[in-house]
């Protein structure tokens, strides 16, 4: 119990001292930058639902993909949503292209939004559906994801050109389902921007759900740093390897475990922490007193166990 006890507060001085670190600043790094370019709450949830469902690839070709999407979009995107139509997307997105997706699953997601801005009457609203009646589960995120994601994936089979796509694959790409045992980082991470905050990274605009239910967005460079930290014992990217770092993190912060992702993330994205250890990188980095991979950890020896 002491060595427990030894090793989360190492652990939590240790995270403090990144997530202080990486705040507002380093928003041009990630995608939930175009959400802060708006500010009317139905505008930013469906910027960041844009954001985050094409939140996959390196850095800069997601930016460059989604100002592709909204430059058409300009003004009140939730406005160009329930007014456009299929036709004029054509027109638009005239041979649109981004790694697996084609003008046609565009074109489709556009289509899905409105609708669900037309049954429900915002992002939030259709969510909460799903949310509410299972708020009091104990992993209640997964059920609510599930169930929401079914419902898009229904609906979508009613939009325009579904027949005739030859293959669901891109669009369905958009909208992965937790129940297939995908860490689903794209959902986690627009929950995330959605119910935190606002603390200047985070929109804090849906606040009928819970912080302390969120769960960790798990991408290749979290779970490889998670992995460092030995906060997870598992070696593929899982649901359940997210909810395993989560429960640890919930340790340090019951209400609002989450709140280190972005910094972790950081480390990352902006090349600080690689697969390919550079002890300079190494030394100044504020997780180097915890972390089992690095140079300054083979020296010394573990710190944590």
């Amino acid at each position: 119990m002491i060595a427990d006890t030894h090793r989360l507060r190492l652990l939590k001085e240790a995270l403090d001292k990144l997530h202080k670190g990486y705040g507002p600043k380093y928003l041009e790094s990630d995608p939930l930058l175009f959400a802060h370019d708006y500010t009317t709450p139905e505008d930013q949830e469906l910027v960041g639902f844009l954001a985050a469902v094409f939140a996959y690839g390196h850095v800069p070709q997601i930016l460059r993909n989604l100002r592709i999407i909204l430059a058409p979009l300009s003004g009140s995107v939730a406005q160009a949503v329930r007014k456009g139509t299929p036709s004029r997307w054509k027109r638009a997105y005239k041979g649109y292209a981004y790694r697996f997706q084609r003008q046609e699953d565009l074109i489709l997601l556009l289509w899905l939004l409105r609708r669900v801005l037309a049954d429900s009457g915002s992002l939030q609203a259709s969510f909460l559906r799903f949310y509410l009646p299972c708020r009091h589960e104990p992993l209640p995120i997964r059920r609510a994801l599930t169930e929401w994601v079914g419902y898009l994936r229904e609906t979508l089979r009613s939009g325009p050109g579904w027949s005739a796509l030859e293959n669901p694959r891109g669009i369905y790409h958009l909208l992965p389902d937790p129940a297939s045992g995908s860490p689903c980082k794209r959902w986690n991470l627009y929950l995330r921007w959605m119910v935190r905050g606002p603390d200047g990274l985070d929109l804090g605009l849906w606040k009928s759900i819970s912080t302390h239910h969120l769960i960790l967005p798990l991408d290749t460079h979290t779970a490889r740093i998670c992995g460092y930290l030995r906060l997870t014992s598992r070696t593929a990217p899982s649901w359940a390897m997210a909810e395993e770092i989560t429960r640890t993190l919930r340790n340090l912060d019951p209400e609002d475990p989450i709140r280190y992702d972005f910094s972790i993330a950081r480390l990352g994205i902006l090349a600080r922490c690689t697969r390919k250890m550079d002890r300079n990188h190494c030394i100044s980095c504020e997780l180097s007193r915890i972390c089992h991979a690095g140079p300054v950890s083979r020296q010394r020896g573990p710190m944590v166990s």
